[in-house]
């Protein structure tokens, strides 16, 4: 058989190339097939690596702000004219959750870093961020100017800051950069669906602190270049994608999308007798479009075997055979410790299913 083993990351234990690892090493236990494994993301955790894979890429490192100005190290990935940058290497969410001091600035510098190399064209992963500064703090690394009431200037905008921008330069913003912006949320920049409403929580945000940075959020638009209250996806990484296509227009594109194209993922699917694939959790935001949904709507379109292994499944049904690792005497804690060691039991389980069929 001609198996395509095609999963997401399993968030906090393992990344999308040891989950093909380890089913791959399972199903060789008990049988020998044919097999292509082949890491995968959507626009989160992961997608830059997988891009770069994909398109025989470079990596280039540097030292950039994490959201709270510490420096840490950091990296760019290259192929062609080409820098792919993830929002979560300067501006990830850590185990400290304080939005209001949060800022983009790293993710800024990292741009800014790409130009200077000589890369003008940008794909930006939005996953997997830890601010809501409106990305303002990444237009400040790129040179904008905010200005309080008094016309002092905010050097590193974050969170706190937004309500009290009262003035925003762009005369000397770095210029000529062309982007395309990875992402697969559709809220907007802010309102009910916006980033304060449906992330800043997960932030670290108390009601009273959604509701301020919705209201900086709305502040920082109307200094925009442009309106973006109704761009699709304006508001991912807290307002990063928004700010920057309002300065700098570009593509908004679905971050499996561009992966997909890169991988030439339909072809490999439609020369595969079964595909394999999984993520940390599938339940119901699984079935909004995340990779694991869009992976067994393709097996439907081509008619393929689908097999879903996740490291715990909740009331929901995809593809023709679901395996959690999570069982009643698995706790959640059990399976992110060894989920290389049951995937490789879930994986000869599989095979042995499939031959019984």
């Amino acid at each position: 058989m001609n198996i395509l083993i095609v999963p997401d990351s399993f968030k906090g234990s393992l990344s999308s190339k040891e989950v093909c690892e380890n089913i791959k090493a399972g199903i060789d236990s008990i049988q020998k097939h044919s097999i292509t494994c082949l890491p995968f993301a959507d626009g989160g955790e992961g997608f830059g690596e997988c891009l770069c894979d994909f398109c025989n890429g470079n990596i280039l490192y540097t030292y950039c702000s994490d959201i709270y100005l510490k420096k840490v190290k950091g990296h760019i990935y290259t192929y062609g004219d080409t820098a792919i940058i993830e929002t979560a290497t300067a501006s990830g969410l850590q185990k400290k959750k304080d939005v209001m001091n949060a800022t983009s600035y790293g993710t800024g510098e990292l741009i800014k870093f790409a130009v200077s190399k000589g890369f003008k064209n940008i794909i930006l992963g939005l996953g997997g961020s830890g601010c809501c500064d409106a990305g303002a703090g990444a237009l400040a690394a790129l040179g904008a100017v905010f200005r309080d009431i008094d016309g002092d200037e905010i050097d590193f905008p974050a969170g706190k800051d937004l309500n009290n921008i009262y003035g925003v330069g762009f005369t000397n913003i770095v210029k000529g950069i062309n982007f395309t912006f990875a992402c697969d949320v559709e809220n907007v920049f802010f309102g009910k669906n916006g980033a304060a409403y449906v992330f800043a929580k997960q932030k670290g945000a108390n009601d009273k602190q959604v509701k301020e940075l919705d209201d900086g959020l709305k502040m920082i638009n109307a200094f925009l270049p442009r309106d973006i209250r109704n761009v699709k996806g304006g508001g991912s990484a807290g307002g990063i994608c928004g700010a920057l296509y309002s300065v700098y227009g570009g593509k908004i594109k679905s971050g499996f999308d561009i992966l997909s194209e890169a991988a030439d993922l339909e072809e490999k699917i439609k020369a595969s007798d079964i595909v394999i694939t999984g993520e940390g959790k599938t339940d119901k935001q699984t079935l909004m479009g995340k990779l694991v949904f869009k992976i067994s709507e393709l097996c439907k379109k081509y008619d393929k075997k689908c097999i879903v292994m996740s490291g715990d499944i909740e009331n929901v049904k995809l593809g023709d055979k679901m395996y959690s690792l999570v069982k009643k005497n698995i706790s959640k804690e059990d399976a992110i410790k060894n989920a290389d060691n049951l995937l490789y039991e879930k994986a000869k389980l599989a095979i042995k299913d499939l031959n019984k069929a």
